[in-house]
Formats: C-alpha cells, structure tokens, sequence
C-alpha cells in the first residue's frame, strides 16, 4: 500500500525545539505546512503558512485547521507548578485542538506524547504498548488524558493517531540516563513522518527512543508506524565518560520517568 504524502500538514508549537527540528527534515516530504505558535515562526519557506496564536483563541484555531490533511500536535504546557495554565492547554486546549480537527475534517493526528506517561513503573520493567498507564506527574496525566482521547476520536470518528511516548529529546547524550531515553533529532524526523505516512494504523501508541543499545522498552511498537531508528546513544560513550559522566556505575534513576524534570518543546 502506498504510503500517504498529504496536502497540507499543521504543525503546532512550531516554534517550540522538537517543532524547529521537524520543520527542518520534513522539508518536500509533503506537499505544504501550516505553522501555529504563540511565538513568532523564524523564517519561514514558501511551502510554509504561519498563524501566529494562542490554542485558547478559537477562531485561530478554526482557521489554522481548515483545508489540513494531517496534524502534528506538539504545543503544550510542561510546568506542574503552573497547574492552571497545565490544565487550560494541555486538558481544555486539547480538547479544544482534537474537536476543532475532527469538525475540519482532519484525517491523523500525531501527538508528542511522554514517558512521563508511565513514569512510575521501575525502570527494570520492560514497558510495552499494552501496559496500563503509571503517570508520574499532573504533566503525565494530562498526557495520559490525551492519548485516551484520541482512542476516543478514532473508534467514533475514524481519525487516525500515533501518541509518541518521547523520551529524552536532545541533540546528544549528555547523562547516564540518555543512554537508554535518548531520541535524537535525525530519529525524530524519522519518527513522525513514518507516523505520518503509515498507511491504517488506528489509534497507535509507540515509544519515541533511538536505537539505544540500554533501551529499556521491552516493545517500543515501532513496527506499527514502520519506523526503524539509526542513532544510538552508545556512540557517545566516551565522550560520556570524559566528561565525567558514571556510564557503567549504578543506574541513577529508579523510575521510567527519572526525576520529573519539565520537558522544553
């Protein structure tokens, strides 16, 4: 079967890191893009169409969706000690980016979920797919919500889903931890195109990690989207080491989510 290249791809929190990277490596993979952020889109290309917005502003919204083929949602609130402003974007905006694409007639949804989804489960266990969830955080919950929430709008509305649990998202290793949760950029291009392209793959879960050879998913389900990741964080080992990081010792965290740090997007 083919694979899909669609007409018009959304991008929201396009300004955001994750949002930069994906611009960057998307480019003639699909026909155009339409950008959504609160902040300013730094130059974009002529197959690019910004609006620059808050999720709140609804008529923004409408117009950011209409005439899209496929969306890649990444915008969202990471702090839990804003809970406020957590809950209004990552709960009711959610909500509110899931309705106004199902109403536009939006046929897939990508959305950059987290391991901090299952954070909880220790880390010797290996995570698959199919485990219930173990937010670790209010941030994990409202993750975990909008994954249940895209179950809900593909078995009533047929929109199709990939929810990416992502790890660590750098451009390179920098701590004992990454050695396991790293996802680079190269496989984050990767990742969300195949998601993007994956012909029939209903509501899909898949864990968003390079080729590392510590991964501790027991099933990161990349077979679902045809993704196969090239990077791995052990090519860095020694430069790990000369700086002082403990690659061999103990492991330093405990928990799939590590210590809750707030994610930057």
């Amino acid at each position: 079967m083919i694979d899909h290249r669609w007409r018009r791809v959304l991008i929201t929190g396009a300004a955001g890191r994750i949002g930069s990277t994906l611009r960057a490596g998307l480019i003639g993979r699909h026909d155009g893009f339409r950008l959504l952020d609160r902040k300013p889109v730094v130059d974009p290309r002529g197959d690019e169409e910004v609006i620059v917005a808050d999720l709140a502003d609804t008529k923004a919204l409408a117009k950011a969706v209409d005439g899209v083929d496929a969306m890649i949602h990444l915008a969202g609130a990471p702090d839990p000690k804003d809970f406020e402003t957590m809950f209004r974007i990552n709960a009711r905006g959610m909500y509110d980016v899931f309705e106004a694409a199902r109403k536009a007639g939006v046929k897939r949804i990508v959305f950059a979920s987290t391991n901090h989804a299952y954070g909880m489960y220790p880390v010797e266990h290996g995570m698959t797919e199919t485990d219930p969830v173990r937010p670790d955080s209010f941030y994990g919950v409202t993750k975990v919500f909008a994954e249940a929430m895209l179950r809900y709008y593909f078995d009533k509305h047929g929109i199709e889903s990939v929810s990416v649990r992502i790890g660590s998202f750098e451009k390179r290793p920098s701590q004992q931890r990454h050695l396991s949760t790293w996802l680079s950029h190269g496989d984050t291009v990767e990742l969300f195109d195949r998601a993007l392209k994956q012909p029939e793959i209903g509501a899909a879960i898949v864990f968003g990690m390079s080729n590392n050879k510590r991964l501790k998913i027991k099933h990161p389900n990349w077979e679902a989207i045809g993704f196969k990741p090239t990077d791995d964080a052990e090519t860095w080992l020694d430069q790990l080491k000369s700086e002082g990081v403990d690659v061999d010792g103990p492991l330093e965290w405990k928990l799939h989510g590590g210590m809750y740090e707030p994610p930057e997007f």
